[in-house]
């Protein structure tokens, strides 16, 4: 039977790695290992576990330097498990979660990439949307199709690279697909030794979620099970216009964009969703009239093309 390790990378979140620990503590297939790997600045997590869970073997605790990639490598270097779960530190995992994650790996091909469980957005759960509501979701949508940007839709990737995700509720079996949730996913062990997590990418996040599923897409058979059920907590970082958007394109410019195929398609694809993200961002300046998401944007385009001239330069 396949052992199983769960990593998860975290940095400043006592609170949400206790919540996290505590359902991965009570699954109905438990794993074998859980490692948390910490990028804080202090012990003060693991102080916390050592206290509130002294007597389970389980769990281990790494030290890292922060980034999100970097922590997922060294996890996986510190793991023995056959079948690797990374999970956010801000998710909780239904108590069968992992049972329905196990269920692909032992009942589906072997040239299956990766498993993606059923993430569902706290935001989802906590109110129906108005009709307003609903209104403006569909027209944001709309707009985000045109531009061949991130939205709602079968789980794969469009001639731009952004991905289209599966909106928990959409999908009642299981089914392939190309985009795996970060938040949670599982993948064999040989296969994360194989690819690697890019830790070139910019800053703590943005897009390494896509980055790494599509170049398993590229190779193998993705997985999304919507028996495998995840809530995931909005991260603060995630609130942060400026931060997200800067962190976004410099990753679209610098890495996503060398792993597109080199075409008149992709290439025309690719840059209409830039474009999209900057006409998107001024209509959103206008509204909010805030304009920290477009300032976001323009900061990344200036720090991409420099990160691409010394590229070329060290070449």
């Amino acid at each position: 039977m396949d052992k199983v390790s769960v990593i998860i990378p975290t940095k400043d979140r006592v609170d949400d790695v206790i919540t996290c620990l505590e359902s991965l503590l009570v699954q109905t297939v438990p794993p074998d290992e859980i490692l948390i790997v910490d990028g804080s600045d202090t012990e003060k997590l693991n102080s916390e576990i050592k206290l509130r869970f002294t007597e389970n073997a389980k769990i281990k605790y790494v030290r890292s330097k922060p980034g999100l990639t970097h922590q997922r490598n060294v996890g996986i270097n510190a793991s023995f498990g056959d079948i690797i779960l990374f999970v956010d530190d801000d998710v909780v995992l239904d108590k069968d979660c992992l049972k329905g994650v196990m269920h692909v790996f032992d009942n589906y091909p072997t040239n299956i990439g990766g498993v993606t469980a059923n993430v569902i957005e706290r935001c989802q759960i906590e109110g129906k949307l108005s009709f307003s509501g609903k209104l403006k979701d569909a027209i944001a949508q709309f707009l985000l199709s045109i531009f061949f940007l991130t939205r709602w839709g079968n789980g794969r990737f469009q001639p731009s690279g952004f991905p289209t995700l599966i909106k928990s509720g959409t999908v009642d079996k299981i089914t392939c697909c190309e985009f795996l949730f970060g938040a949670c996913m599982a993948f064999r062990k040989e296969l994360v030794n194989e690819f690697r997590f890019n830790e070139d990418l910019y800053e703590y996040r943005y897009a390494e979620d896509d980055e790494f599923a599509y170049r398993v897409s590229r190779k193998y058979k993705n997985i999304y099970t919507p028996y495998a059920r995840a809530v995931h907590n909005s991260s603060p970082i995630e609130r942060n216009p400026y931060k997200r958007n800067k962190g976004l394109i410099i990753n679209r410019l610098c890495h996503f964009k060398k792993i597109l195929p080199p075409d008149f398609k992709h290439n025309l694809a690719f840059y209409w969703s830039v474009a999209g993200l900057f006409l998107l961002e001024i209509i959103a300046t206008i509204i909010k009239r805030d304009s920290s998401g477009l300032r976001g944007l323009w900061d990344g385009v200036r720090i991409a093309r420099r990160l691409v001239q010394s590229t070329s330069k060290d070449i």
